[in-house]
């Protein structure tokens, strides 16, 4: 179910990568967004029917809602740039959902392609942010 072919694999190794370093480097907003990408991803096969790509996609639709609703708060909430990145991105996958919702002729190829396009981008939004607020906590640091 999630680790079946290789580009499961390889989301796997990128989130688990990128979210150690949000743990790592990070701080509170980042530990918050890399938690929300795995509970995400986790929750995703689960939501997902499998069986027909044709129709839309509801559970996924809900998980990838609610990781744009936390991004939202974040981004309201938090002085960081990167968020502003991430939930751009969160919400084009959202609209993607909208799109095969409104026109049922949406091939499901391109709207799942789609759907992993723009979670890398949050991905990597997440990454970019961790590396820079670990940097920021360094030059903050005082030098012996």
């Amino acid at each position: 179910m999630y680790f079946q072919n290789l580009p499961q694999q390889i989301w796997l190794v990128v989130m688990a990568l990128v979210c150690g370093l949000a743990f790592w480097r990070g701080r509170r907003p980042e530990w918050i967004v890399a938690c929300a990408c795995i509970l995400a991803w986790a929750l995703t096969p689960l939501a997902q029917n499998s069986r027909n790509w044709f129709d839309p996609q509801w559970g996924v639709f809900a998980v990838d809602l609610a990781l744009l609703a936390v991004l939202v708060w974040l981004t309201l909430t938090t002085d960081r740039t990167w968020l502003l990145f991430a939930s751009a991105f969160q919400l084009l996958a959202v609209i993607i959902h909208l799109a095969i919702l409104v026109d049922h002729s949406v091939n499901p190829m391109p709207y799942r392609q789609a759907l992993v396009i723009w979670s890398y981008l949050v991905i990597a939004a997440l990454g970019v942010g961790a590396w820079l607020e670990g940097r920021r906590m360094r030059a903050d640091q005082p030098t012996p």
